[in-house]
Parts: structure tokens; sequence; C-alpha cells
């Protein structure tokens, strides 16, 4: 990479990007980006040490001791969305669930609870809520992270999420605007499309975002999603969208979406969309580690993509393609986030874990008598990975199962439809004890369908536990339980019930 020759457009570049990084150190291109004025970072789970609850907050205490205004962020949603619980899982129930009891004091706790974990590892901004409406049930990016598909649910409790998660001195980011909440396609991996009217943008997906930031939230994050009725650009780099935001009223900091995901990454290019989303109007740049992830990026290394994004920034600050007054406008509301930051956090203790698995109770739907007759169990896991956000499935249910009788998992990974189907098929038959059938949306996969039709045909007794957003009058299952979520509270609730202890 050619010199960055100018210091001062070279230190307004780095202050716009939020990049990720490998390992659970700072590496030493880090370091560099960050006495260059590098705006801050993003913690993804790869830096955060399962095994050792104390490290997030020293990486943090290493940052911030050097660069007290660097911003560090973190993906905390709750839920299936973890990444300071990912060891066992979140305490959490998600938003699914709390959406579905529809008690606003009670998400505010919940969310009070999260900003206080969230502060507690020294992390400035929560990318949470998020508040997306989640209109379409086969939607395979937002499902149970979403409070539900009713836009005044969703406003009230993404206004209660805001109030509790900054209650705690964290910024809070609700995502995705304008609504990931209509779309098919997971923008993680491909360029997606909500095809909605102006009107049905109005009526259904932006109030969440209009009472969050009635609410005060202090950023907000885009969505990588193309909306025709504002234009053939994806919401990222349209600046029609990004001034809608403007226009309902939010001040704060716009950030983008990871611009290494395949929907910017594999159509215009991470460095370039860079750029386009700043000229757009937004005010920082989050960039992910695409090397982590190979459907998005492959070989490509943290450094190799921050460089990347980097040098395409600086050069559209020296050509004149990104005006400097637009970057020094972004800077400026960086600047003021990291004050407030500064001022009202607090070094606060990592709280006890959540009892979350009550509230699941209370959320659920259980289809007949799911009470396991026998005194072990065969789980037959076939959830797919269901977005790069929520990373891998985590067999929490086995887990917790376990604690109570004895539990063979049978995995369906790697296989294609047919043969895991086949696979679901043998072992169903061949067991003559209790089967548990994990999926998780079947009528957004066809892997899992396939699987669920194949297992329920041999063994309509089988139990069918249902993690993701349920399909109404789709229940296949004669036993099920809906569990909205795949959560430690979750698990925990399923396996009261399953053991009869519930």
């Amino acid at each position: 990479m050619p010199a960055l020759r100018d210091p001062a457009l070279s230190r307004l570049a780095h202050s716009l990007l939020w990049p990720g990084f490998a390992g659970h150190t700072a590496p030493d291109w880090l370091r560099r980006a960050l006495d260059h004025g590098l705006a801050g970072v993003v913690y993804f789970a790869q830096n955060l040490d399962p095994a050792d609850p104390d490290q997030p907050r020293a990486l943090s205490a290493e940052i911030h001791g050097r660069h007290p205004e660097a911003l560090i962020g973190v993906d905390e949603e709750g839920g299936i969305v973890t990444r300071l619980e990912a060891a066992a899982g979140s305490s959490t129930p998600g938003n699914a669930v709390l959406g579905r009891l529809d008690d606003i004091d009670l998400t505010e706790r919940v969310a009070a609870w999260t900003g206080r974990l969230v502060a507690s590892a020294g992390i400035d901004v929560d990318l949470a809520p998020t508040v997306d409406v989640n209109a379409d049930p086969r939607n395979p990016v937002i499902g149970v992270r979403s409070f539900g598909a009713d836009p005044d649910v969703v406003a009230r409790h993404a206004a209660a999420a805001v109030r509790g998660i900054q209650s705690a001195g964290v910024a809070a980011c609700p995502k995705h605007f304008p609504g990931h909440g209509d779309t098919v396609t997971d923008s993680h991996l491909a360029p997606a499309t909500a095809d909605v009217t102006l009107e049905q943008l109005h009526a259904v997906h932006l109030p969440p975002f209009r009472a969050a930031i009635e609410a005060g939230a202090k950023t907000l994050m885009t969505a990588h999603i193309r909306v025709p009725a504002l234009g053939d650009a994806p919401a990222t780099l349209n600046p029609t969208s990004l001034r809608l935001a403007r226009d309902l009223g939010f001040d704060g900091v716009l950030i983008t979406d990871a611009v290494d995901m395949a929907a910017i990454r594999g159509t215009v290019g991470s460095g370039p969309g860079a750029v386009g989303a700043l000229a757009a109007g937004a005010d920082l740049v989050c960039i992910g580690n695409p090397a982590l992830n190979p459907q998005v990026g492959g070989e490509r290394t943290d450094q190799v993509e921050f460089e990347e994004v980097l040098h395409a920034v600086y050069e559209a600050l020296r050509s004149g393609a990104l005006p400097v007054a637009r970057a020094e406008e972004a800077a400026a509301r960086l600047a003021e986030l990291s004050a407030w930051r500064r001022d009202h956090g607090d070094d606060a203790e990592r709280p006890a874990a959540f009892e979350g698995a009550d509230l699941v109770a209370r959320a659920a739907t259980v289809v007949g008598d799911v009470r396991l007759g026998s005194a072990s169990a065969t789980v037959v896991d076939a959830r797919t990975k269901r977005s790069v956000a929520v990373g891998e499935a985590s067999d929490f249910f086995t887990v917790a199962l376990r604690e109570r009788m004895p539990v063979e998992r049978v995995s369906l990974a790697g296989l294609d439809a047919t043969a895991a189907a086949a696979r679901a098929a043998a072992v169903a038959a061949d067991r003559t004890e209790e089967v548990v059938l994990l999926v998780n949306q079947p009528q957004s996969s066809p892997f899992e369908a396939a699987v669920q039709e194949a297992v329920l045909a041999l063994r309509p007794d089988a139990v069918v536990v249902y993690a993701g957003w349920p399909a109404e009058g789709d229940v296949r299952a004669g036993r099920a339980v809906l569990a909205l979520g795949a959560s430690r509270a979750s698990a925990v609730y399923v396996a009261r019930v399953l053991s009869g202890s519930a």
C-alpha cells in the first residue's frame, strides 16, 4: 500500500473507521492505527476468550489506557446473539420473548442488565437493540432477534431497550435502518431487497426507529438492503435513506453495518462502499474480519481489509470525491459520542447471570404433552446456520437436557438436505427412546423442512423444538415447543418442560 503522505487527511480518514481484528490481543497494525487517530475497534466473537470472563475488560483497559477517546463496540443483543456470554449462551431471553410478553418495564430492566454487562467489559457502544419489524416470517437473518411483527409493539420495546442500555452509560445502536424485517435474503451473504412501498415503510418499518430516536439513541446502524422506493443503492450507500434518518430527528452517529459483508464487498467493494457510505451521510464505517467467514471474505486478513478501506477513504478525501467538510462533520459527531461515554461510563462490575428461563416459560408455546417418557433421549439437531450475526448454532438445548438425563446428540451439519433427511430418518427408525428434533424455521429452510418431514413420517411422536420464529399455523408436530430462541435461557426452559420439571 502506498504511504498516506498528508498527515491531516490520514488522521481524518482513520477517525471514521471502526475495524475488527483477529485474536484476543490487539495486533501491531491496530495499535499503529489507534496511534494515527482510529475511531476505535469492534469486538467480534474471535476477540473474546470464552474461558476467561475478565479478558474483555483487560483488553478494553489496554486500548483505553493509551487511547481514552477510542470507541469500543460489540454485538450484545442478548438471546441468540451474544459475545460476552458466548461460552454458556445468553442468560437473557431475547427480543422475541420480550415482545411476546409485552411488558415495557421488563424490557427496560433486561436492557439495563445488558448495558451493565457491556459496561463491565469496558465497552462503549452496544450494537443493539435490533428493532426491525419481522414482517416476513421467512426472514433468515432477523427472526427472533426482533420484538415481533407488530410495529407498535416493536416501537414500544425499541424505546425501552434504548433507555435501558443507555442507563448504564453505554451508547445503544438500534438497527438495521430503515428496516431489515421484510427481506428473505441475509445481507451478510448476498444483496437483499425490501420491496415495500413508501407507505409501508412509514407505517410498518420506521415507527420503531422513530421511537428509539425519541428515546435518545446515541447511534443508529444502517442496513445493506435495497429499498426500491428509496432508490437503487443499498440503504448504507443511499443519501435518500440516510437523510430519512435525519428527517426523523436523529442527530447522533450513523454507523454502517460491516462493509465487508457480501451485500457491499461482493458488489461495489469494501473500499468504494466505505467511501460511498460516508459521502451518503454515514459517520462511522464498521469493518469486520472476512478471513474468519469464508462465505464472505475468503483468505483476506484483518489488516488487508482495513488497509483497503483506509486507503480508499484517504484517496477520496485527497481527490475531493469525499468532501473534507462531510468527513469533519462525521468526526465531530464521533468526538461528541466519545465525550458522552467518558462522562457517563463507569467501572461497573460484571452482573450476575440474568434469570431468563422463567420469562421464556411465560412466552413459549407448548403443543401436546412433551414430557419425555423414557429415561434417555436422542436429540437430532437439524438447525441450519441462520446468519453470520448469530454464528454457528450452539446446542445449549442438549447441554441443558443432559443435566437431567442421558442424551445422544446427532448433528446433521455438513450434509445436504437429501442426505440429512435420510440420516435423520435412519436415526428416528432405529431409536426406541424418545426423539427430540431441533429446528429453527422450517418455513424458510428447505433443509429443515425436509428433515422435519422425514422424522415425523417415521416418528410422529417425536418432540419438535422450534428455536426460530414460528410460522403461524405451520407447526406440523403433535408434540412441540415453540421456544422463541436458542439462548441458554430458552434451553433451560425447554429442558425443564421435556423432563417434566417445569
